[in-house]
């Protein structure tokens, strides 16, 4: 046998070992009253929120509607799953030094099925935490149930509730797939040069989509179905629009400046907590760019989609082009921000 695919199956048992150290799935809940949204991470031993009162902002939520508290404690998953994952670790570093290619996918099929059981139990959990409610309960909806998804999204009441794995799942699913790649790869029996440029590429394109998985990065406007945060309106327009990505990645889209600025102001977003504020310059039509970078103008001959006439562009440059003899003030994006509420009134001025 190679030594190369055998240390391979060796990465590959060392992966799932990333859940003591990384959650392994992520249930994010979205309302008016948190914009920024509320997460609680499972891990394979214990249940935590994205700050010390999530769970019990969550268990408050859950007495108005009925459902169940969430205590870490009596769920005996939490206590069983870490020698599950530890147990399946040694169980192939044994199928490490026996080095025989049919226990790579012995291996590979154990986890496969027991990740398949996780998922099912964590459904049934799911179901009786969603549907066994109190009768006596504050708030009760006829024929209403609140189960979240096992995975993707799902509208529950006001809320929106978003279930996807978090990095540690990620490190299992990967330590799946090494495995399987393995057992490929040796299955293959061959010595060509090829097989190795594959093998690499294949491990290069899973580590870098779990990297892309944890990126939080800015993403193009989506034109006719994205719609803005603030006054709910569908972006439309090509040359206004504004993005603010949050630290933990979450995007927020805007039909104009004015919107992204009042929804930061009313919302109270301090800058911690943002990665990106992105804007679209009027001469760079369907294009994001930092705001830090843009100047803006206020023109009766520019109407904004909400009315203050507010225009970002790439440079002042720009300005003269698009509006000749602009006299009015430029400002930056700082300034814009500061000033927003005492701005002088416009008129618009048709062509």
């Amino acid at each position: 046998m190679k030594a190369k695919f055998n240390y391979l199956f060796l990465l590959a048992i060392l992966l799932p070992l990333a859940l003591f150290a990384f959650p392994l799935w992520k249930i994010t809940l979205e309302a008016p009253q948190y914009p920024d949204g509320i997460s609680m991470y499972i891990w394979i031993n214990q249940i935590t929120g994205d700050s010390p009162s999530t769970l019990q902002n969550i268990n408050i939520l859950n007495h108005y509607v009925g459902m169940q508290f969430i205590v870490p404690d009596s769920i005996p998953e939490l206590k069983y799953f870490p020698w599950i994952i530890g147990g399946m670790s040694l169980l192939g570093l044994l199928f490490f030094l026996v080095k025989k290619k049919s226990l790579y996918l012995t291996w590979a099929m154990i986890m496969i099925v027991l990740g398949g059981l996780g998922v099912y139990d964590f459904y049934l959990w799911e179901y009786d935490y969603g549907h066994n409610l109190d009768p006596k309960a504050p708030i009760k909806v006829p024929g209403m149930a609140y189960q979240p998804p096992v995975i993707g999204s799902k509208m529950l009441l006001n809320f929106k509730a978003d279930s996807w794995p978090s990095t540690g799942g990620y490190f299992l699913g990967a330590g799946i797939a090494l495995a399987l790649l393995a057992f490929w790869l040796e299955k293959k029996k061959t010595r060509k040069t090829a097989v190795l440029e594959k093998a690499m590429a294949m491990v290069a394109l899973i580590t870098v989509f779990g990297l892309s998985s944890c990126s939080v990065t800015p993403r193009p406007l989506a034109l006719g179905s994205d719609h803005c945060h603030h006054c709910k309106m569908k972006i439309v327009q090509p040359q206004y629009g504004a993005e603010l990505v949050s630290s933990t990645g979450k995007i927020y889209t805007f039909d104009a400046v004015e919107c992204f600025v009042q929804y930061k102001d009313e919302n109270n977003i301090s800058a911690d907590k943002i990665a990106f504020e992105m804007v679209v310059p009027y001469d760079q039509p369907g294009t994001l760019m930092d705001a830090a970078k843009c100047v803006f103008i206020r023109s009766a001959k520019l109407p904004s989609p909400m009315g203050m006439y507010i225009t970002a562009l790439s440079s002042e440059s720009k300005i003269e082009p698009i509006i000749d003899g602009y006299d009015g003030e430029i400002y930056s994006w700082e300034k814009l921000q500061s000033g927003i509420d005492n701005l002088p009134g416009l008129t618009a001025q048709l062509p």
